[in-house]
Formats: C-alpha cells, structure tokens, sequence
C-alpha cells in the first residue's frame, strides 16, 4: 500500500489540492476582474483535470498495453470530481454542484488521456518510465 502512496505521489498531492480549492467558500476567494471572464469556472475544471489525468496516467508504471488499468484510474479521479461536487452542493453552503462542471472534469481527464496516449506513442517520455 505504501509503495502505491509513493508511486503516486504527484496525484495525490493533487487531489488533495483541486479537493481543497474546489471546497473553499465562495467568500473566501479574492475579488479580481479576471473571474469575470465568461466560463473561466468551465476551464479551470477542464485544465485542472487533463492535467490531474495526465499525471496519474505518468506516474503509472504498467508494462506494454495497459488500457484496463488507465480507464480504472481515470474512472477513480473521475469518481473523485464527482463526490466534490455532491460535497459542494451539501456541505459547502455558498457552493453548488453543476452538470456542467462534472463534464468539463470529465472532457479533461479524456483530454489527459488522449495527450498521454499520442505523447506516449512519440516515446518522449520512455526515457523517464522504467
């Protein structure tokens, strides 16, 4: 179990991130005019997911083809995206939920994993993985 915390390291330094930043209170956020950019809500949960996918997707160190485990781990994170959501819409009161976030999370882990796979196929990363 140990060896996994280890392994991803990275990822779940990130959970821990995009969970606390997705349930802080609206109050607590600063007052900027760069959050008035329409869909600025929808690109943040789109950017942050591909670049969460992406991660874990590094950090995994399966051999060959291991599609399976890719879809589990990005099926987990995407599990994850959507208890946060349900966490905002009951626990966090000046928070919601929104269809729309869960699918820009999704759009992004499937962004992730489409820029991993062709980044994977270029083999510019096979030096890093063992």
């Amino acid at each position: 179990m140990l060896s996994y915390v280890f392994q991803y390291k990275f990822s779940i330094l990130l959970a821990i991130v995009i969970a606390m930043l997705s349930l802080l209170p609206s109050s607590s956020m600063p007052d900027s005019s760069l959050f008035s950019i329409p869909f600025l809500d929808k690109i943040v949960h789109f950017s942050m997911y591909a670049f969460f996918g992406f991660v874990a997707l590094l950090e995994c160190r399966c051999k060959g083809q291991c599609i399976r485990f890719h879809l589990f781990l990005l099926m987990v994170i995407f599990i994850m995206s959507a208890i946060i959501e349900v966490l905002q819409a009951t626990v966090v009161p000046t928070r919601a939920a929104e269809w729309f976030d869960l699918f820009a999370n999704f759009t992004g882990l499937l962004s992730g994993y489409i820029t991993f796979r062709v980044i994977r196929s270029l083999r510019i990363f096979t030096s890093l993985r063992s």
